[in-house]
């Protein structure tokens, strides 16, 4: 009754099947850990550099058409590539990041586009991902969600400063034509009696003017 041999011999069975458990463990995850190596330097590296060949031009595009009116920021790291864009506007700040980086397993490029707008008057896409298979990389497909997303920025950056709730603080009113826009909209301004006056064209600045300057 006295005899622990069997009960030391289960338990070391015990601790043997976990430290079996153990290596297995520390193999499998090792074998995990340098296949995901070998894809990052043998899939994901060579396809980062098409997609930035692929889409470089077209972010230049886009920095060019708004020219002094956009800083662009680049963040580089071993694992992502990621460009902001923050817009010069008196009515809102806006800041666009597009982002390619990887899935966990390295198996995907996943590309990001996302679109904080602040004060939030209206609704838009604030984010929107494409998943590319490293193995079966389809530059058109990814060309192509690129420029849609470039167009739909365009489109909302354009919406935000025709948005009534953004234009508030800045709209003001043709003195002749009785018109109402936004002061950037205005053709021409005119100074009379310490007030700024703005006009929809030269013909109602020259009729304020024979007016006598008065509102």
């Amino acid at each position: 009754m006295n005899d622990t041999s069997s009960l030391a011999s289960r338990i070391d069975a015990q601790v043997a099947g976990m430290q079996q458990q153990i290596a297995e463990f520390q193999k499998s995850a090792e074998q995990e850990y340098l296949a995901r190596e070998k894809r990052y330097h043998e899939q994901y590296l060579p396809a980062v550099a098409q997609v930035v060949t692929l889409v470089k031009p077209r972010l230049q595009l886009l920095a060019d058409r708004f020219k002094d009116k956009v800083h662009v920021t680049p963040l580089l790291t071993a694992h992502q590539r990621q460009l902001t864009y923050r817009f010069d506007a008196r009515v809102a700040r806006i800041e666009l990041t597009f982002r390619v980086s990887h899935d966990a397993d390295v198996r995907n490029l996943v590309f990001d586009q996302e679109l904080d707008v602040l004060p939030i008057l209206m609704q838009f896409d604030k984010h929107s991902r494409l998943t590319a298979p490293l193995d079966n990389l389809d530059l058109p497909k990814i060309a192509q969600w690129v420029d849609d997303r470039i167009v739909a920025f365009v489109q909302t950056y354009l919406e935000i400063h025709q948005n009534r709730y953004y234009q508030k603080d800045i709209l003001v009113t043709d003195p002749v034509a009785g018109v109402e826009l936004p002061q950037f909209a205005a053709r021409c301004t005119l100074e009379s009696g310490g007030k700024t006056y703005y006009f929809v064209s030269e013909e109602t600045r020259r009729e304020f003017e024979a007016r006598g300057a008065k509102a």
